[in-house]
């Protein structure tokens, strides 16, 4: 059966701010969805959560990240007012010029992110039709300069709006890499009744940053099996070739075998394809040279695990607005929840 998911809990989590460095707010969203009885749950001085259910069978681990790409405040123009700020994980300077964004100071204010209109620039061609660079935006408020030197720090975060829009098949929304994957892995879990696993659930910090967060998790958890669950790039637009559109909307979860940081371990994502066909649940199996997980840390730090990335499809990822199916999100909790009750199955081969 599919597992009804509370969309309530994916609009906190979208709403939510969370770059690199500073997913606290995300992280108690998590922890008050996730507390149960027998649960054991921490948090490491890196700002990884970590909640162990204990049992019987391999030890699992299930990721999903808290941060979002966004933006750090670098310096307020104390004439102006005017705010320089510096990307937190790889926004593309195109999908931020003219954004309104969220500054999250000691009050939060409301701005828009500006630069010099192109026909003001000198009369070249090329000037006009140049993406100007992040260090030539600023962000304008249009409020006073002393109330925003009053209010607005360097090191504070910067989010796009949450954008939230649900209807009967869609969600758009912001973060959703990786905020969806919280949401996915939350519902599995609360859907879970016999785990055949010793399952450690980890929402770990700063992988927009270099997947930093998940080195410090493997080495104390040293997992059989470990999972990173993820919003991914469907690049099913017009005039995409077919070759290159990578996951669809709408056709289920994406199963990994590689990208641009790892091979996945076969074995362990046969076993994932396996469970979907078994249930019946749409899939899709990629191989790729893009893009990176923090299943490419799980697989080699430490001792090494059985690595893979289950992940839901989602179009313009690291934009201010992304946008999803329910029913991929759907088919990738109710996988999940197979792959729990099942997992005592699994033999490497």
């Amino acid at each position: 059966m599919i597992i009804a998911m509370n969309y309530d809990l994916l609009k906190r989590l979208v709403e939510a701010p969370g770059v690199p460095g500073q997913e606290g707010k995300v992280r108690e969203i998590v922890i008050d969805a996730l507390c149960g009885p027998g649960y054991e749950m921490e948090t490491d001085p890196l700002g990884n959560l970590v909640i162990h259910i204990p049992g019987s069978g391999p030890r699992v681990l299930l990721d999903a990240h808290l941060d979002e790409v966004g933006f750090l405040v670098q310096s307020v123009d104390p004439a102006t007012g005017f705010i320089r700020f510096v990307t937190a994980g790889g926004v593309d300077p195109r999908v931020a010029y003219g954004q309104p964004v969220i500054v999250w100071g000691h009050e939060t204010l409301r701005g828009t992110i500006g630069a010099v209109p192109p026909h003001l620039l000198s009369g070249k061609n090329g000037d006009m039709e140049r993406v100007p660079a992040v260090e030539d935006l600023f962000i304008d408020t249009g409020l006073p300069a002393d109330r925003i030197r009053a209010n607005v720090s360097p090191g504070d975060q910067i989010t796009f709006l949450p954008n939230w829009h649900l209807d009967q098949d869609a969600v758009q929304g912001k973060a959703l890499d990786d905020r969806i994957g919280l949401f996915v892995m939350i519902e599995a879990v609360r859907a879970s009744r016999d785990m055949a696993c010793d399952l450690y659930l980890t929402a770990s910090v700063q992988e927009e940053a270099g997947l930093r967060g998940a080195g410090p998790l493997t080495r104390r958890i040293v997992p059989d099996i470990a999972i990173a669950i993820e919003g991914t790039i469907a690049n099913d637009l017009p005039g995409v070739p077919q070759h290159k559109t990578l996951a669809r909307l709408g056709e289920g979860p994406e199963i990994r075998l590689s990208d641009g940081r790892f091979i996945a371990d076969q074995a362990i994502s046969s076993f994932l394809v396996r469970c979907a066909q078994d249930a019946g649940i749409p899939h899709q199996v990629v191989v790729k040279k893009v893009g990176g997980t923090n299943a490419a840390a799980f697989q080699v730090e430490g001792t090494g695990a059985r690595a893979t990335a289950l992940s839901v499809p989602v179009r313009y990822i690291h934009s201010p607005v992304c946008i999803a199916r329910r029913a991929d999100m759907e088919n990738t909790a109710t996988l999940l929840r197979e792959f729990l009750r099942r997992v005592r199955e699994f033999t490497p081969g």
